[in-house]
């Protein structure tokens, strides 16, 4: 249970500033470094990845309700400082999704956001099968709680078919702005604290997730032993400081960097883990550039 709790969590962390982004974005890019340890043991492993994102957006004619189109392609590198005894390229994965969005507002001053996305996450060693497909999709309603103290309630649920939970899972946030310049975004463990320096400038601190699940086109035989593998699971979660800038009135310049303090990386065969990597922590770094619509 604690462990659907924490991925619960982490979704979390991941869906309410990306809603936000899709909602606004019409094409974006992103690079992030995750740097290695210090041992020699083999976990000593870096991480990159590359991020290109390209929205359509279209106001339906009902007042208020709109849907979007987001096509995505991401490419993540992995560096090993001792590479596993494995015959085929377990350094460079890709990702291809397609994002389809719909909000609207309804009664009683709610507003629901929803949006399903088919993704393959995979080495593409070899033919891609239907198994390869992921699904994920979310469901939140938000509604302003109390105007005076600007408040705002976010409530929900997901569901993914990669997380290991047969059911969607609740989510839950809160955002709240004492002022113009101040906003405070809670839902654990995702937190974030923005201040707009000027209309161009917004500085602050945050949690960040990075995680990705990658599929593999035939299963493995890890160092020559008899349990096999068919997926690779990355997750890194830290905290740090981030920039975003608005270099014209539609196009901003963003940045985020500090230090992780949990990395996962596993060798698994369907849910079950065949290996982990026991990473050091080290630096976080993502850039990236948006286009708003």
């Amino acid at each position: 249970m604690k462990k659907v709790l924490l991925i619960a969590a982490i979704f979390l962390g991941i869906i309410l500033p990306s809603q936000a982004q899709m909602m606004q974005e019409k094409f974006g890019a992103d690079y992030s470094f995750i740097g290695k340890g210090d041992n020699n043991n083999g976990n000593d492993i870096s991480f990159e990845k590359y991020d290109f994102r390209f929205s359509i957006h279209k106001n339906l004619k009902t007042p208020g309700r709109r849907i979007f189109h987001t096509f995505n392609y991401a490419g993540v590198n992995i560096d090993y400082g001792s590479a596993p005894l494995l015959e085929t390229d377990l350094k460079n994965f890709h990702t291809i999704s397609y994002t389809f969005g719909y909000a609207r507002p309804l009664k009683k001053g709610w507003f629901l956001t929803a949006y399903i996305k088919p993704n393959i996450s995979s080495n593409f060693e070899s033919s891609v099968g239907f198994d390869e497909l992921n699904l994920f999709g979310m469901a939140l309603f938000s509604k302003p709680i109390n105007e005076k103290k600007n408040l705002i309630l976010n409530l929900g649920a997901i569901y993914s078919n990669t997380i290991g939970v047969n059911a969607p899972i609740p989510i839950a946030g809160l955002v709240w702005k004492p002022d113009q310049k101040w906003t405070l975004n809670i839902g654990f463990p995702m937190f974030d604290v923005k201040y707009k320096a000027s209309d161009k400038t917004e500085i602050g601190a945050n949690l960040f997730i990075s995680g990705e699940n990658f599929s593999l086109t035939d299963d493995l035989v890890y160092n020559n032993q008899t349990s096999p593998i068919d997926n690779v699971s990355i997750m890194n979660i830290g905290g740090g400081l981030f920039l975003n800038q608005k270099i014209t009135k539609k196009l901003s310049l963003n940045v985020n960097s500090g230090y992780t303090f949990h990395r996962k990386f596993e060798f698994k065969d369907g849910s079950d883990k065949v290996t982990d990597f026991d990473l050091d922590n080290n630096l976080f770094i993502k850039a990236g550039i948006k286009l708003s619509i």
